[in-house]
C-alpha cells in the first residue's frame, strides 16, 4: 500500500537524525508528502511558582529555535518538508489533529532502545494506536548520538 502523506514526530534530541533520514527515504520511496511535528510541552506547568516569567514570550522564542532546528535538520539532509507544524501543549491532542487536517495515512514516531517502549514519545501518546486511518512506524534509534 502506497502511503501518500507521511507525518514524521520529532522530540528534536540528538537521537533523531537517522530518524530524519528514514522518514526521507520513505517518503521519496512512496512518493508521498512529508510534513514535520514537534510538540512543546506545556510550560505553565513546568515554572510554577514564584518565577516572574512571560510564559508567551518563552513560548515565542522556544518555537522559533525549535523551527530552526527543524530547518537545520532538512538543510543537512538537502531535502524540504511539506509543512512543520509547531504546536504547543498535549502531544496526543497536537498529533491526532495534525493527522486529520492532513489526511496522515503514515505516523513515523522513535524510541530510544534504552528507554521502554511507552516511556518515550508513546509516554504521553499512546493514543496513536488507535487514531483512524493512520499506520504507525516506531523506529528504533541507537543510544548513541550519530553526527
Amino acid at each position: 500500500m502506497p502511503y501518500h502523506n507521511i507525518l514524521l514526530a520529532l522530540e528534536l534530541n540528538h537521537y533523531e537524525k537517522p530518524l530524519l533520514k528514514r522518514a526521507l527515504d520513505l517518503a521519496e520511496f512512496h512518493n508521498a508528502k512529508l510534513h514535520i511535528i514537534h510538540v512543546a510541552p506545556e510550560l505553565g506547568s513546568v515554572y510554577t511558582g514564584s518565577l516572574n516569567l512571560d510564559l508567551r514570550q518563552l513560548k515565542a522564542k522556544l518555537r522559533i529555535e525549535n523551527g530552526a532546528q527543524i530547518m537545520q535538520m532538512l538543510k543537512d539532509e538537502a531535502y524540504n518538508a511539506n509543512s512543520i507544524s509547531l504546536p504547543g501543549g498535549d502531544i496526543q491532542q497536537a498529533v491526532r489533529h495534525t493527522v486529520q487536517a492532513l489526511n496522515i495515512d503514515l505516523l513515523i514516531c522513535g524510541r530510544q532502545q534504552s528507554r521502554p517502549f511507552f516511556g518515550h514519545l508513546f509516554s504521553n501518546s499512546s493514543g496513536f494506536l488507535d487514531i483512524d486511518g493512520c499506520d504507525i512506524l516506531v523506529i528504533k534509534l541507537s543510544d548513541k548520538a550519530s553526527h
